[in-house]
């Protein structure tokens, strides 16, 4: 099928097969991202609306933590993609929800070593929003001097479909290389970034229940679909990394990197 990209152009994309329920470590080590189909309760997904739909409903007020996926955004257009980063800052209560705990304990499963809160985001694609979130690899994102060692987990806050947008990956794709990215949607801090050269051919599409969540590695090549859908199609990501953010702070290369840049003549 055809889709527009969220840079205007036409992408052909090839109909993704539906993941199946197997071994969560030995599924992400193979594959680079597996799924839960049972992650949360009902009520605590409940518990995650009542706390992030607040945040969507003043997103004009959240300055740049909150910026639309789909572009810049122009006044008096409702946002295509809105997305609110760090909602875990803006309401602390999130911390205390059975998802943000499960999703910790299988990091620190995952990993084999402590684990701490790195980043989260949420994202409510409107209905029939036109503006697809473009294959890319979080890693792309990274600024920093050493690479990520996160686990990513993507936890939609009604059943997720193919139909609304739901998480689509290339198996094996977390095993490398990093693909080039480009900037498709330029916003008041950074851009979306759409990774290049992407082979769609044997994408995998996670739909999940509510309740359920998919989780992948920041290496992993990955994209939404527009919601096609009469209702919102709502999401949070949440990013437990080895160590939190101690890891990036106190690691040689980090250390050294900031050293550095404290030397440089301005």
């Amino acid at each position: 099928m055809e889709m527009p990209s969220s840079a205007g152009r036409t992408e052909v994309m090839h109909e993704p097969r539906v993941a199946r329920t197997t071994d969560l470590a030995e599924s992400f080590a193979r594959d680079g991202f597996a799924y839960l189909p049972n992650l949360t309760t009902p009520q605590d997904i409940a518990q995650i609306r009542a706390l992030l739909d607040p945040l969507f409903e003043r997103f004009d007020t959240l300055g740049e933590r909150a910026v639309d996926l789909a572009g810049p955004r122009v006044p008096g257009v409702p946002p295509r993609s809105p997305e609110v980063n760090e909602a875990v800052i803006l309401a602390p209560r999130l911390r205390q929800t059975e998802t943000f705990k499960r999703c910790r304990n299988i990091a620190r499963s995952l990993l084999g070593v402590p684990v701490g809160y790195q980043f989260d985001h949420a994202i409510f694609k409107p209905p029939h929003n036109k503006a697809a979130t473009a294959w890319h690899q979080d890693e792309a994102y990274n600024r920093e001097p050493i690479p990520l060692r996160s686990i990513h987990f993507w936890i939609p806050l009604q059943a997720a479909t193919i139909e609304n947008g739901c998480m689509q990956f290339i198996p094996g794709s977390h095993l490398g290389p990093k693909l080039p990215h480009s900037v498709v949607g330029k916003r008041q801090v950074g851009g979306t970034l759409a990774a290049q050269g992407v082979d769609d051919r044997t994408a995998v599409a996670c739909p999940l229940p509510l309740g359920g969540a998919s989780i992948h590695h920041p290496m992993t090549l990955h994209y939404t679909a527009a919601n096609q859908t009469n209702e919102y199609r709502r999401a949070w990501i949440l990013h437990f990394g080895a160590f939190g953010k101690f890891r990036h702070l106190l690691h040689p290369r980090s250390v050294a990197a900031r050293m550095s840049a404290m030397m440089t003549p301005p």
